[in-house]
């Protein structure tokens, strides 16, 4: 009868550690697995601009939160996150565009559900974040 019961004991065990571990697996690949998207150069090719998912979009239609990560060689210049509102969609090379000049790259973010968002990272390492409107000034 004892054997019965700890025969029983292990499988449920057994199973209850495959399922923890598939439940680890889901929320990491959803919530912090760092996939990178598209990359960027500068003309001198001197920098690089990595443009890379954090996690997954909120289920269902949700926002994805992103960063961009600025490289001299191997070395991190700069790092910024940011949420893209694109109607649940993924982090792509199309929701980007990068304009590289003289000390600074300037990245414009755009998603269907929010305005556009300006990102420059100066070579130095500072950067500004600034939310682009549709709406002129009078």
């Amino acid at each position: 009868m004892r054997k019965v019961l700890k025969g029983i004991l292990c499988i449920i065990g057994g199973i209850a550690l495959i399922i923890l571990t598939l439940w680890l697996c889901i929320l990491y690949s959803t919530n912090y697995k760092i996939t990178t998207c598209d990359s960027s150069i500068s003309q001198d090719g001197k920098y690089e601009l990595l443009l890379q998912a954090v996690g997954e979009p909120d289920w269902p239609f949700g926002p994805a939160s992103g960063k961009l990560i600025l490289k001299e060689g191997k070395e991190k210049v700069s790092e910024t996150g940011f949420i893209l509102k694109d109607d649940g969609g993924n982090i792509s090379s199309s929701c980007w565009k990068v304009t590289w000049h003289e000390d600074y790259v300037e990245v414009i973010i755009s998603g269907k559900e929010q305005f556009d968002e300006q990102i420059i990272l100066c070579f130095d390492g500072t950067k500004e974040l600034q939310q682009l409107t549709d709406v002129m000034d009078s």
